[in-house]
């Protein structure tokens, strides 16, 4: 059984957005010159600077910061490695149980029919009577009852994954069983596993958005641009989406019903895959693909890096959807992420607080303030409930069916304060442009503070073992490490009032070139 202490999910990674956005409505970079043809890399400064609110100036990006090409395409490689490397390892836990067996936590094995709710808990998936419990009718037989019959407010019978005997049983042996393995390898592996993608997912996903930002105009793939206003509605339009799917799992909950809300994360995870092989290929070679072809109803080019990408991406979602593995969702779920982080932009840093400051609230009220206003845990359920590639998940045991239990991570918590890092990562190549810093300051700062804040998380979770918002720790960490860099350089007035603005004549030019491609 999946247990809630190891859930971190904040649910956003489900709002919509992540969709084709239109080429040119993005910031436009300056056509410059002195741009080496070797790594694609522009050594001269830039004639304007950037635009800060209240200019009449045209927004002007930066030249590209030496040695950011290299970097990219080794984080690409050390994220894939990582990918494969706890893949390997999570694999190793599997071990063959005989059918009809199940596997106590000490290692014997039991007759399924044998099996002791009192003593284990809830009826395990190769169970007969999986998700039931005995229930004792008014005349006095006994008679198996799906455990979301029980009523919302108990009595719990034993069988029921809230019955409070087993819960106070099962917290005492799972806090046990933390202190015994904390630090040992069985417990330090899902940790490592988790810290290692989300950081490299952010890492890669900012210094790769620095490299869309600053592409010349004529081939610069356009990000989606978020403005204050959307800041503003991003909790609101997440806990719609969030309680949405709560309700539909709730009452409308049938296999169907899930298969179809698992297929169409997997349809966009699909896509996503062939957008990130595109822009690394382009990365490689400095230049992007020529397109092949035109999608009208999404304004956007297909070129034939994208579509074996997306093939390949088909090949993966038919696996998905058929076995639910575990590794493909995680290729799945950091695809997702680089994709958001990358084309996802912010247009100021106040922009990136007030998303910040909002989220903060949203995850704390869905996971610690929903189960005493609906009778459960809204967002546990959702990210339990939900079989798509919506969380990444870390192997921390094998079960006693045989199938491996995981820790689970939103893809929310990687991809909201990865877009707030990603625009952090935009200011050092403005101020490296400048000649006013030498490397990224603050993206290393704040990615210092982003892999504190789910060590911490993390550490309460196994501490108090409960699901935890992961906002709650991330928020402060990121917003306070770059107040703190803003305000020791003495730049924090011109960071408030730095903006990514929209360049609507570059935009219209970039619309006419791509005609051209095209004819």
């Amino acid at each position: 059984q999946e247990s809630a202490k190891h859930i971190l999910v904040l649910g956003f990674g489900l709002q919509p957005g992540m969709a084709p956005v239109k080429r040119g409505s993005s910031p436009a970079p300056p056509r410059e010159h002195g741009r080496s043809e070797a790594n694609g890399e522009q050594t001269n400064k830039p004639d304007a600077k950037a635009k800060q609110e209240g200019d009449d100036e045209k927004f002007v990006a930066p030249p590209r910061p030496k040695g950011l090409r290299g970097s990219v395409v080794t984080l690409h490689i050390y994220l894939s490695a990582s990918v494969a490397l706890f893949a390997i390892l999570g694999e190793q836990m599997v071990h063959p149980i005989p059918e009809g067996k199940f596997e106590k936590k000490d290692g014997t094995l039991i007759d399924l029919n044998d099996f002791d709710p009192i003593e284990l808990g809830p009826f395990p998936k190769c169970h007969l009577h999986f998700d039931e419990h005995e229930y004792l009718a008014e005349n006095g037989t006994r008679i198996w009852r799906k455990n979301s019959e029980a009523p919302s407010g108990g009595p719990y019978p034993v069988g029921h994954p809230e019955n409070p005997e087993w819960v106070t049983k099962s917290n005492a042996d799972a806090l046990k069983e933390n202190e015994e393995s904390r630090f040992k390898w069985a417990g330090l592996q899902p940790n490592f596993h988790l810290l290692a993608l989300a950081t490299l997912c952010v890492f890669l996903g900012s210094k790769h958005g620095v490299w869309i930002f600053t592409e010349p105009p004529e081939t610069r793939e356009a990000a989606q641009l978020l403005q204050k206003e959307d800041a503003y509605w991003f909790p609101v339009m997440g806990s719609c989406v969030l309680f949405g799917l709560f309700l539909v799992l709730k009452y409308l909950g049938t296999d169907f019903v899930k298969m179809a809300i698992s297929a169409g994360v997997v349809f966009m995870c699909m896509f996503g895959v062939g957008t990130n092989l595109d822009q690394l290929i382009a990365v490689v070679r400095t230049k992007p693909m020529k397109p092949l072809f035109r999608i009208p109803y999404f304004d956007q080019n297909m070129n034939l890096v994208e579509l074996l990408g997306m093939c390949i991406g088909a090949a993966m979602a038919y696996g998905f959807m058929v076995s639910k593995n575990w590794i493909i969702n995680n290729v799945f779920g950091v695809s997702f992420c680089l994709v958001g982080i990358k084309m996802i932009s912010l247009s100021s840093y106040k922009t990136g607080a007030i998303m910040l400051v909002g989220l903060f609230f949203y995850d704390v009220f869905w996971v610690f303030g929903s189960k005493p206003v609906f009778g459960s845990n809204v967002m546990v359920s959702v990210a339990k409930g939900v079989e798509a590639p919506i969380k990444l998940m870390f192997p921390r045991s094998l079960g006693g069916c045989g199938k491996l239990l995981h820790s689970m991570l939103g893809l929310g918590d990687i991809v909201v304060p990865g877009i707030f890092i990603a625009f952090l990562a935009k200011w050092d190549a403005v101020k490296m442009g400048e000649g006013k810093s030498g490397s990224f300051v603050y993206l290393n700062t704040t990615m210092v503070a982003y892999v504190l804040s789910l060590i911490t998380t993390v550490s309460i979770m196994l501490f108090f073992n409960a699901a935890q918002p992961a906002l709650l720790y991330i928020v402060p960490y990121v917003l306070i490490a770059s107040l703190m860099v803003a305000f020791s350089r003495g730049e924090f007035k011109e960071l408030w009032n730095y903006v990514i603005t929209e360049d609507e004549e570059s935009s219209t030019a970039d619309k006419n070139t791509e005609e051209k491609k095209d004819s």
